[in-house]
């Protein structure tokens, strides 16, 4: 039965001296009393200076962390005015080549519409140096009032593209307008030219005639 006390004393002994030990590794907190009665309790200093210390660290890492943000925010926004910069000069360069590309098919067109002006077989300084009596191939004649002129015209423009070398003479005698092709001194040099029309032009052929006019010497013919 002694034993058992003892062993129970030792027991409580050492459970008695380990609560010291930690009792002592805690911070201690004391108490003391103001003037006004009441208890102030207050943290060791260690415990004090490790709560600043952690707190500092916090509002550190906080303010590194806005910092980050604010660098990540700054640099987004640049980013996104780079993309759209280039998306506006990607669309001014779509909308350049959008207006050469229209200017090219607009030039193509108006080169497919407006004919060429044939190269004549003559300078400038052709003069006419007198008149005879000759020949001439008429080429078209109507009396439409409406489109004579403009038929006349275009058949002037059509011959002159392949047979630059022949003068044409569009006239207006009431109530018909006419084209008439050449300055040839003989018979023999009109049937020749209208040969070589005909085999060009066969749907004029039937309208084509050759007609004595007053026809232009010129200088260097």
């Amino acid at each position: 039965m002694l034993k058992k006390l003892h062993i129970r004393a030792l027991i409580f002994c050492l459970m008695f001296i380990i609560a010291m030990a930690a009792s002592a590794q805690r911070p201690q907190i004391t108490e003391r009393l103001n003037r006004n009665g009441q208890v102030n309790v207050d943290a060791p200093k260690e415990l004090v200076k490790r709560n600043n210390a952690d707190l500092g660290k916090q509002q550190t890492t906080n303010s590194k962390d806005k910092k980050v943000k604010e660098k990540d925010k700054e640099k987004k926004k640049v980013d996104e005015e780079k993309i759209n910069e280039l998306d506006d000069d990607n669309d001014n360069k779509k909308d350049e080549e959008k207006k050469k590309d229209e200017e090219k098919d607009k030039k193509k067109k108006e080169e497919v519409t407006t004919p060429k002006k044939p190269k004549l077989q003559r300078t400038s300084q052709q003069t006419i140096e007198s008149h005879s009596v000759g020949f001439r191939i008429q080429a078209y004649t109507d009396n439409n009032p409406k489109t004579a002129k403009a038929a006349a015209q275009k058949r002037a423009r059509d011959i002159a593209m392949k047979f630059p070398q022949y003068r044409s003479y569009i006239t207006y005698k009431a109530p018909s307008w006419r084209l008439r092709i050449g300055d040839f001194k003989t018979r023999g040099e009109a049937q020749a030219a209208l040969q070589r029309i005909k085999s060009i032009y066969p749907k004029f052929a039937r309208e084509m005639v050759i007609v004595k006019d007053r026809i232009n010497i010129w200088s260097n013919d």
